[in-house]
Protein backbone atom coordinates (compact mmCIF):
# COMPACT_ATOMS: atom_id res chain seq x y z
CA UNK A 1 0.00 0.00 0.00
CA UNK A 2 2.79 2.47 0.94
CA UNK A 3 4.82 1.67 -2.16
CA UNK A 4 1.75 2.39 -4.19
CA UNK A 5 1.16 5.84 -2.52
CA UNK A 6 4.77 6.79 -3.24
CA UNK A 7 5.07 5.68 -6.64
CA UNK A 8 2.03 7.35 -7.53
CA UNK A 9 3.49 10.51 -5.63
CA UNK A 10 6.41 10.11 -8.42
CA UNK A 11 4.58 9.85 -10.79
CA UNK A 12 2.66 12.44 -10.75
CA UNK A 13 5.88 14.67 -9.61
CA UNK A 14 7.42 13.82 -12.93
CA UNK A 15 4.46 14.21 -14.51
CA UNK A 16 3.92 17.34 -13.82
CA UNK A 17 7.79 18.64 -14.50
CA UNK A 18 7.38 16.57 -17.41
CA UNK A 19 4.39 18.74 -18.90
CA UNK A 20 6.38 21.72 -17.17
CA UNK A 21 9.45 21.78 -18.84
CA UNK A 22 8.07 20.75 -21.97
CA UNK A 23 5.51 24.12 -22.15
CA UNK A 24 8.05 27.01 -21.03
CA UNK A 25 11.77 24.76 -22.49
CA UNK A 26 11.93 27.64 -24.70
CA UNK A 27 11.48 30.65 -22.64
CA UNK A 28 13.33 28.71 -19.51
CA UNK A 29 16.37 28.81 -21.78
CA UNK A 30 16.04 32.33 -23.24
CA UNK A 31 15.54 33.56 -19.63
CA UNK A 32 18.41 31.92 -18.71
CA UNK A 33 20.86 33.21 -21.40
CA UNK A 34 19.40 36.58 -20.18
CA UNK A 35 19.93 36.13 -16.81
CA UNK A 36 23.88 35.11 -17.88
CA UNK A 37 24.17 38.17 -19.90
CA UNK A 38 22.53 40.93 -17.69
CA UNK A 39 24.78 39.87 -14.44
CA UNK A 40 28.02 39.51 -16.68
CA UNK A 41 27.50 42.52 -18.58
CA UNK A 42 27.11 44.41 -14.96
CA UNK A 43 30.42 42.77 -13.99
CA UNK A 44 31.94 44.10 -16.41
CA UNK A 45 30.64 47.57 -16.04
CA UNK A 46 32.10 47.08 -12.25
CA UNK A 47 35.39 45.89 -14.10
CA UNK A 48 35.41 49.06 -15.96
CA UNK A 49 34.60 51.36 -12.76
CA UNK A 50 37.75 49.61 -11.22
CA UNK A 51 40.09 49.99 -13.94
CA UNK A 52 39.39 53.76 -13.76
CA UNK A 53 39.78 53.70 -10.38
CA UNK A 54 43.12 51.84 -10.32
CA UNK A 55 44.49 54.07 -12.86
CA UNK A 56 47.93 55.90 -11.90
CA UNK A 57 48.42 59.09 -11.08
CA UNK A 58 51.54 60.98 -10.04
CA UNK A 59 51.04 62.22 -6.60
CA UNK A 60 54.58 64.38 -7.09
CA UNK A 61 52.78 66.71 -9.00
CA UNK A 62 50.39 67.42 -6.02
CA UNK A 63 51.02 70.39 -3.85
CA UNK A 64 51.91 70.41 0.05
CA UNK A 65 49.49 67.77 0.41
CA UNK A 66 46.52 68.69 2.51
CA UNK A 67 44.71 71.03 0.81
CA UNK A 68 45.04 68.26 -2.49
CA UNK A 69 44.44 65.54 -0.68
CA UNK A 70 41.11 66.97 0.96
CA UNK A 71 39.77 67.53 -2.53
CA UNK A 72 37.63 63.92 -3.65
CA UNK A 73 34.93 63.05 -5.73
CA UNK A 74 34.18 59.99 -7.60
CA UNK A 75 37.21 59.99 -9.92
CA UNK A 76 39.95 60.10 -7.29
CA UNK A 77 41.88 57.60 -8.16
CA UNK A 78 42.59 54.53 -5.47
CA UNK A 79 46.03 56.39 -4.45
CA UNK A 80 44.46 59.24 -3.82
CA UNK A 81 42.09 57.81 -1.06
CA UNK A 82 44.63 55.85 0.84
CA UNK A 83 46.61 59.26 0.84
CA UNK A 84 43.87 61.33 1.56
CA UNK A 85 42.80 58.82 4.42
CA UNK A 86 46.54 59.01 5.94
CA UNK A 87 46.33 62.52 5.48
CA UNK A 88 42.80 63.14 7.34
CA UNK A 89 43.83 60.28 10.10
CA UNK A 90 47.51 62.58 10.42
CA UNK A 91 45.59 65.84 11.10
CA UNK A 92 42.43 64.84 13.40
CA UNK A 93 45.12 63.72 15.50
CA UNK A 94 47.29 66.97 15.29
CA UNK A 95 44.05 68.69 16.09
CA UNK A 96 43.09 66.80 19.13
CA UNK A 97 46.75 67.08 20.41
CA UNK A 98 46.37 70.87 19.88
CA UNK A 99 43.05 70.97 21.71
CA UNK A 100 43.74 68.61 24.49
CA UNK A 101 47.31 69.68 26.06
CA UNK A 102 46.85 66.38 28.37
CA UNK A 103 47.98 64.65 25.00
CA UNK A 104 51.24 64.85 24.21
CA UNK A 105 51.56 62.48 21.59
CA UNK A 106 50.23 61.38 18.64
CA UNK A 107 50.30 57.69 17.17
CA UNK A 108 53.15 56.97 15.07
CA UNK A 109 53.09 56.93 11.33
CA UNK A 110 53.25 53.44 10.93
CA UNK A 111 50.21 52.86 12.92
CA UNK A 112 48.21 55.46 10.98
CA UNK A 113 50.06 53.88 7.70
CA UNK A 114 48.38 50.62 8.71
CA UNK A 115 45.00 51.87 9.41
CA UNK A 116 44.86 53.88 5.69
CA UNK A 117 45.91 50.59 3.79
CA UNK A 118 43.70 48.34 5.88
CA UNK A 119 40.75 51.02 5.47
CA UNK A 120 41.19 51.62 1.48
CA UNK A 121 41.60 48.14 0.60
CA UNK A 122 37.98 47.22 2.30
CA UNK A 123 36.40 49.53 0.15
CA UNK A 124 37.62 48.85 -3.21
CA UNK A 125 37.21 45.50 -2.35
CA UNK A 126 33.23 46.44 -1.22
CA UNK A 127 32.50 48.85 -4.03
CA UNK A 128 34.13 46.45 -6.72
CA UNK A 129 36.02 43.14 -6.14
CA UNK A 130 33.45 41.72 -4.08
CA UNK A 131 30.35 42.18 -6.43
CA UNK A 132 32.34 41.38 -9.30
CA UNK A 133 33.47 37.48 -7.24
CA UNK A 134 29.67 37.06 -6.68
CA UNK A 135 28.97 37.56 -10.11
CA UNK A 136 31.64 35.42 -11.31
CA UNK A 137 30.85 32.81 -8.73
CA UNK A 138 26.83 32.58 -10.21
CA UNK A 139 28.21 31.74 -13.53
CA UNK A 140 28.79 28.25 -13.47
CA UNK A 141 25.39 27.26 -11.39
CA UNK A 142 23.66 29.22 -13.89
CA UNK A 143 25.14 27.53 -17.21
CA UNK A 144 24.50 24.34 -15.29
CA UNK A 145 20.82 24.99 -14.77
CA UNK A 146 20.42 26.09 -18.26
CA UNK A 147 22.07 22.70 -19.64
CA UNK A 148 19.88 20.82 -17.13
CA UNK A 149 16.89 22.12 -18.84
CA UNK A 150 17.89 21.48 -22.28
CA UNK A 151 19.15 17.90 -21.40
CA UNK A 152 15.84 16.84 -19.73
CA UNK A 153 14.31 18.25 -22.72
CA UNK A 154 16.04 16.11 -25.08
CA UNK A 155 15.24 13.35 -23.10
CA UNK A 156 11.65 13.98 -22.63
CA UNK A 157 10.78 14.16 -26.40
CA UNK A 158 13.58 12.10 -27.70
CA UNK A 159 13.32 9.16 -24.92
CA UNK A 160 13.13 6.51 -28.05
CA UNK A 161 16.41 7.75 -30.13
CA UNK A 162 18.96 8.10 -27.59
CA UNK A 163 21.38 6.70 -29.69
CA UNK A 164 20.59 8.60 -32.79
CA UNK A 165 22.84 11.52 -34.05
CA UNK A 166 20.16 13.77 -33.08
CA UNK A 167 20.71 12.65 -29.35
CA UNK A 168 24.17 14.10 -29.62
CA UNK A 169 23.67 17.00 -31.69
CA UNK A 170 20.91 18.16 -28.50
CA UNK A 171 23.13 17.28 -25.58
CA UNK A 172 25.87 19.08 -27.27
CA UNK A 173 23.29 22.33 -27.55
CA UNK A 174 21.88 22.11 -24.18
CA UNK A 175 25.79 22.10 -22.96
CA UNK A 176 25.88 25.12 -24.51
CA UNK A 177 24.57 27.53 -21.62
CA UNK A 178 27.10 25.59 -19.25
CA UNK A 179 30.08 26.55 -21.74
CA UNK A 180 29.28 29.69 -22.18
CA UNK A 181 28.62 30.30 -17.66
CA UNK A 182 32.45 28.95 -17.74
CA UNK A 183 33.57 31.33 -20.43
CA UNK A 184 31.68 34.15 -18.57
CA UNK A 185 33.41 33.11 -14.95
CA UNK A 186 37.24 32.51 -16.62
CA UNK A 187 37.00 36.27 -17.67
CA UNK A 188 35.50 37.14 -14.45
CA UNK A 189 37.95 35.79 -12.42
CA UNK A 190 40.43 36.84 -15.06
CA UNK A 191 39.83 40.05 -13.91
CA UNK A 192 39.73 39.71 -10.29
CA UNK A 193 43.37 38.27 -10.81
CA UNK A 194 44.63 41.55 -12.23
CA UNK A 195 42.94 43.60 -9.68
CA UNK A 196 43.90 42.33 -6.90
CA UNK A 197 47.70 42.68 -6.82
CA UNK A 198 47.30 45.78 -8.79
CA UNK A 199 44.83 47.81 -6.10
CA UNK A 200 47.76 46.74 -3.22
CA UNK A 201 50.42 48.80 -5.43
CA UNK A 202 47.97 51.89 -5.98
CA UNK A 203 47.79 51.65 -1.82
CA UNK A 204 51.36 51.43 -1.45
CA UNK A 205 51.57 54.30 -4.14
CA UNK A 206 49.62 56.27 -2.38
CA UNK A 207 51.32 55.47 1.29
CA UNK A 208 54.90 55.80 -0.40
CA UNK A 209 54.31 59.38 -1.66
CA UNK A 210 52.51 60.98 1.82
CA UNK A 211 55.33 58.91 3.67
CA UNK A 212 57.98 61.24 1.59
CA UNK A 213 55.70 64.37 2.93
CA UNK A 214 56.64 66.13 5.68
CA UNK A 215 53.64 67.61 8.17
CA UNK A 216 55.01 70.92 9.21
CA UNK A 217 51.68 72.24 6.97
CA UNK A 218 49.75 70.51 8.99
CA UNK A 219 51.35 71.30 12.05
CA UNK A 220 51.25 74.83 11.89
CA UNK A 221 47.63 74.70 10.81
CA UNK A 222 46.54 72.83 13.81
CA UNK A 223 48.41 75.12 15.99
Amino acid sequence: MENNIFDTLNHAIIASLSQFVNAYAGFLQVLNYLAIGVFFFYALMKGWQAYRFLAHVDLRQLGDGAEDFDQLDNRSSLAIVAASFFFKTKKHYLHEKHNDRRQNSTPPDGYIRDAAFQYTERYFQEQFLEPISLIANLMPPLGFLGTIIGISVHFLSNAGALNSNLTVTGIATALYTTFVGLICFTILEFMLKIFYPLGRKRIEEGLSAVADQEFQPLERKAV
